[in-house]
């Protein structure tokens, strides 16, 4: 069997790098299935990992991609789970941008019948990211303010939408806000203010000094400008660095406030906990799209063969959601 897959040899720029080539798929053998690629998103880190700055890189050449959901399509022999026809999670390795793989059959995560696809296949990054930081890092409850920048992003919509539903009040801080401000007020954003026209004395008088949480996306004075509107004793947590900036903070707000810097790698998460620990996060994920609390942020939508206008897109501030590729 062929397939088309999304490879690079080199690392670099991934409209430059990332071609849809054809290979080989074998044949399923016990305790495997065949699964074809239904729907993939693209994230910041798979950005990072063809460009070769992510914490994590694979051998080259490699297939590109980590997060989405297929279809089984064949069954090794003796191999009855998952059944054919039954949408499961894309295995992340050795590279989720390909229209057919062959994975381990325990390995696959079904997806609960009636879920929005689109939101099914966000569902792996984001969203477990967002609820593993207001688990681990602050005790908020509705009424609680929570400031982030980069709020345009995936991970910034999904931490609208989720905080949101718990009463939880934002604070949202992006570049070019005009563009954006009405998608994010319908996800449910409390407050959507420009990065350059961020007045942490305003904030912090709108949100009564209550801010105890933050999350950083950025880096450079972004984080500086939002540690100032900040309460005592709140944590910032940092799980980018979009700008390439070094991170920028008035050291008195360490002492004196009793600041709290943090980091959080959804990877490592998954690395030091357990399988019913993660299945338990992607439970959670699950029944939050069921009810229709998380919504899925989708741009546009590029065919697997058309892969380098997808990465042209994906890297373009313009976006109003994820990239979608679909075979």
């Amino acid at each position: 069997m062929k397939s088309i897959a999304a490879i690079h040899s080199s690392y670099g720029n991934p409209a430059e790098v990332l071609h849809a080539q054809s290979v080989d798929v074998p044949e399923p053998q016990k305790g495997e299935a065949i699964v074809k690629l239904v729907k993939a998103v693209v994230n910041p880190s798979d950005l990072g990992m063809i460009g070769g700055s992510y914490g994590r890189l694979r051998s080259l050449p490699a297939i590109a991609g980590r997060e989405g959901i297929g279809e089984v399509v064949a069954l090794g022999p003796d191999t009855e789970e998952p059944r054919i026809g039954t949408l499961v999670r894309l295995p992340s390795e050795p590279g989720a941008w390909t229209q057919y793989q062959v994975a381990k059959a325990a390995d696959l995560l079904p997806i609960p019948a009636g879920l929005d696809t689109d939101a099914a296949a966000m569902a792996f990054v984001n969203p477990p990211t967002a609820l593993c930081i207001l688990r681990e890092f602050a005790d908020l409850k509705a009424g609680d303010w929570l400031i982030q920048n980069g709020a345009g992003s995936a991970l910034g919509i999904f931490m609208i939408q989720i905080c949101s539903a718990r009463g939880i009040k934002t604070v949202n801080m992006l570049r070019n806000a005009d563009k954006k401000r009405d998608m994010l007020l319908s996800y449910g954003a409390d407050i959507v203010v420009d990065e350059s026209q961020f007045d942490p004395k305003a904030v912090k008088e709108a949100t009564g000094g209550a801010l105890k949480l933050g999350l950083n996306q950025i880096g450079g004075n972004s984080v500086s400008n939002m540690i100032k509107a900040m309460g005592n004793g709140a944590t910032v947590v940092t799980i980018g660095g979009m700008t390439g900036e070094p991170i920028k903070f008035p050291t008195r707000f360490l002492i004196f406030n009793d600041l709290r810097l943090r980091g959080f790698w959804w990877d490592k998460w998954q690395r030091t906990h357990s399988a019913d620990e993660c299945r338990k996060i992607y439970d959670e994920v699950f029944a939050l799209i069921k009810n229709g609390t998380l919504k899925a942020p989708v741009d546009s939508r590029f065919k697997l063969a058309d892969i380098e206008s997808a990465m042209k897109r994906a890297t373009e501030n313009s976006r109003l959601g994820k990239v979608m590729i679909e075979f």
